[in-house]
């Protein structure tokens, strides 16, 4: 025992045991993000892609591919300025990235630059002359600009070239609501469906035809299909606007206060919040989510509804504020003279007065 002792503490170095280094976690690569992004995508969970492709943008800054799908998601959700600017990112990252040029011609469009927008989407043509997607954004561009007849050229080619392009088809759908086809446009757009039933944009829009056509229950139905596919306040909102239209203002109430809380800052939004409340009474929620709406909206997107329910909500709320409503009672002159509805909320606080 006591050789034993001995042994032990005269023992060499190497019999010593070294602890066993610290375990590391790799760091996730670009590829990482880049993989798990398009996975998301293609289970239609965008909200996790869009975080994905963020990160894969930072770990690569000089690589367009993350700023280009950024750029397509944020014009899915209707977000163009924030697409415009990733796109224009995008350009000046890889100048000659076809995709890129691409998604930036698109932006421009939505913008209303259709200038612009032509060359960049010329550009990208040269660059790659059997593009799909480089025409059918042609093919969208001419159909804003009013060449109709172009514009069919262009989706034509781009659909054969590519019979299941998605952005075709889809464009095709927009070409024949704006020529107030919308047959025809449901038809185009429930085709993209079936190419990408993924995508919620393409049931909202969808439903808009419906809308059209004052098939409610049919515009109801694609616009839940959208919020099922991903609850978004894009979603949200149409659905929850078509529930307003249609005269379910407790539905509408519940959904549009879903999609006030997913997107605080929606002017649009919370306008159609607002409505809702007006629609059920509540004239104090109603006047002080509008007053918040017009902090966020362009002045392009204030109209006479808004403007009318923002007067009578302070009209018609405890206490009665009728030196809030009359300059917003007056607006909604300028927009719609004449309305009744207008001159009525005016007689009553003269009346009050």
């Amino acid at each position: 025992m006591l050789l034993a002792v001995y042994l032990f503490i005269q023992r060499p170095d190497w019999l010593i045991r070294e602890p066993p280094p610290p375990l590391t976690t790799p760091t996730p690569s670009a590829l990482y993000w880049q993989t798990k992004a398009e996975a998301h995508i293609a289970a239609g969970n965008f909200g996790e892609a869009e975080s994905a492709l963020e990160r894969m943008a930072e770990l690569e800054p000089e690589n367009a591919f993350p700023l280009v799908a950024l750029a397509e998601l944020h014009l899915m959700g209707r977000r163009v300025e924030r697409a415009f600017e990733l796109s224009q990112q995008a350009v000046r990252v890889d100048p000659e990235n076809v995709a890129a040029l691409t998604v930036h011609a698109r932006t421009l469009d939505w913008l209303g630059r259709y200038d612009s927008a032509s060359e960049f989407a010329f550009e990208a043509l040269e660059l790659a002359p059997d593009s799909p997607n480089v025409l059918a954004v042609l093919g969208e561009i001419y159909t804003d600009v009013g060449n109709w007849a172009l514009a069919q050229e262009y989706l034509d080619e781009a659909l054969e070239i590519d019979p299941k392009n998605v952005l075709a088809r889809r464009n095709y759908g927009y070409l024949y609501e704006l020529q107030r086809d919308f047959e025809g446009a449901i038809e185009e757009y429930s085709s993209a469906i079936e190419l990408a039933p993924r995508r919620p944009d393409l049931y909202i829009e969808r439903g808009r035809q419906f809308q059209h056509l004052e098939d409610w229950e049919a515009a109801i139905g694609s616009y839940a299909k959208a919020v099922e596919v991903s609850e978004s306040s894009f979603a949200l909102d149409a659905l929850g606007w078509a529930l307003f239209l249609s005269g379910d203002h407790l539905q509408a109430l519940r959904i549009s206060r879903r999609a006030a809380e997913l997107d605080p800052q929606n002017g649009v939004v919370l306008a159609h919040l607002a409505m809702a409340y007006y629609a059920r009474l509540n004239f104090e929620s109603a006047a002080e989510t509008m007053e918040k709406a017009f902090t966020f909206l362009d002045d392009d997107e204030i109209n006479a509804q808004f403007t009318l329910t923002l007067g009578l909500s302070h009209i018609y709320k405890k206490p009665q504020e009728c030196d809030r409503a009359l300059p917003w009672l007056h607006k909604t002159l300028e927009f719609a003279p004449g309305l009744p509805a207008a001159y009525h909320g005016l007689r009553r606080c003269a009346a009050s007065a």
